[in-house]
């Protein structure tokens, strides 16, 4: 007699749910032409700020010809933090005084900014909030590594992009999505039960169709998960990371529970990150609110 064939029938059914589930991420990215596109000359200004190589006389050739940016260049030269004294009024004054480590920092960040202007069915102010923060924490902890500060900024801001997506194409699913959080799910098993997929992906997808480079799309499709089948992301490992400081670190009073914490992230272990991580983070934490003020 024959045997039920069993495992022929799971492995359709697993071979389903894999098609089920591609159809549904696609369905969700046939709509990327609803979503907002970063232009061309935004996506040059990202890419310079990540070239070590980048002059300022270059920076400020591409940002005076975006008129937002520049507009958020000089807001953020003349403000209390860099102001000394006299206001500036040109990009080319605003960019000698803030230098390039800021500069990159701002344009990376009203970049994204400005091409989600409004979403209606979150606090768009607080989501900005938290993202800068989560950005900001991402370059501390590069600092203390040996992974790139600018690059690690960059993912930190775009490391939600796929939650964007999904707040804006699909609205109405958002709220299934946020009472399972509510109830004890993940985010990540929330959108896959809802969805049928999750923001990481839809996320890189969404970064791969911008042109950013391949080293951000995986950080960014990784970052839950950021050592999969032994290929490593530092990036991912370093949002991971920055997430975690975000959500844990205000609860942590004194600095040996601010170390010991951090010796049980694999994510740490991962980095090979150094002791100057817990200083670090204690001198930017919360600034993110700040930064995004100054560029909303």
């Amino acid at each position: 007699m024959h045997q039920p064939l069993y495992g022929c029938c799971d492995e359709k059914e697993k071979v389903a749910a894999v098609v089920e589930k591609k159809m549904e991420q696609n369905e969700i990215l046939s709509h990327a032409h609803e979503l907002p596109k970063i232009p061309k000359v935004i996506r040059e200004m990202m890419e310079l700020v990540n070239d070590p190589e980048v002059e300022l006389q270059e920076l400020s050739r591409t940002i005076s010809m975006e008129q937002v940016v520049s507009a958020r260049v000089i807001r953020l030269a003349n403000s209390a933090h860099f102001s000394r004294g006299k206001s500036v009024s040109s990009v080319d004054q605003a960019v000698v005084r803030l230098g390039l480590e800021p500069l990159k920092t701002l344009i990376i960040a009203s970049s994204l900014v400005s091409a989600f202007p409004y979403v209606e069915v979150i606090d768009l102010e607080e989501f900005w909030q938290e993202t800068f923060e989560v950005a900001i924490l991402s370059k501390a902890i590069a600092q203390s590594c040996d992974v790139n500060p600018n690059a690690a900024f960059t993912a930190g801001m775009l490391h939600n992009i796929g939650d964007l997506m999904i707040y804006t194409v699909m609205a109405d699913q958002v709220p299934a999505i946020f009472e399972k959080m509510e109830t004890g799910s993940s985010k990540v098993s929330a959108q896959r039960s809802t969805i049928g997929t999750d923001s990481a992906i839809l996320g890189s997808k969404l970064a791969e169709s911008w042109s950013f480079s391949d080293e951000l799309v995986f950080a960014i499709s990784e970052q839950y998960e950021p050592k999969i089948d032994n290929i490593y992301s530092p990036l991912a490992a370093t949002v991971r990371l920055a997430n975690a400081i975000n959500r844990h670190w205000d609860e942590l009073v004194t600095m040996d529970a601010k170390s010991v914490w951090l010796s049980e992230q694999i994510e740490a272990d991962i980095l090979s990150v150094d002791g100057s991580i817990t200083e670090k983070v204690d001198a930017v934490k919360g600034s993110g609110i700040e930064m995004a003020r100054l560029v909303m």
